[in-house]
């Protein structure tokens, strides 16, 4: 059951970062995508956010929970938590941070289950 949780956090976490990317790719080269990206700093905090939620994806699917959480932590503070009252699309990139980090919660949880019974670390 834990071996299953394990995987489960995994593919959340690789999801929600693959989601993630996708989006603030989105929002950052759509010009239509009605997300009003004006100045330098917008545009390089929306490059950074997406290169963070593709790093998170590569540590879920590696199960490294550590980098997850870190991920989360540096994207939702300054950016998910004000999107997820927004009223725009974009709240659903606040609920994927919140996905990032129960898939990194789940990975922790169960990272025992994940090793080998004769694994040598």
């Amino acid at each position: 059951m834990l071996r299953i949780l394990h995987l489960l956090g995994r593919g959340l976490g690789a999801l929600c970062g693959v989601a993630l990317g996708l989006g603030w790719a989105y929002a950052l080269w759509v010009p239509t995508a009605g997300v009003a990206l004006a100045g330098a700093s917008v545009v390089l905090v929306a490059l950074l956010m997406a290169v963070l939620a593709l790093f998170a994806a590569i540590a879920s699917w590696r199960g490294h929970p550590t980098v997850v959480v870190l991920v989360f932590l540096a994207s939702f503070f300054p950016v998910g938590l004000s999107l997820l009252t927004s009223t725009h699309w974009l709240r659903w990139l606040g609920y994927l941070d919140v996905g990032l980090l129960v898939g990194g919660i789940l990975i922790w949880i169960t990272a025992r289950a994940a090793k080998p019974v004769g694994a040598v670390e």
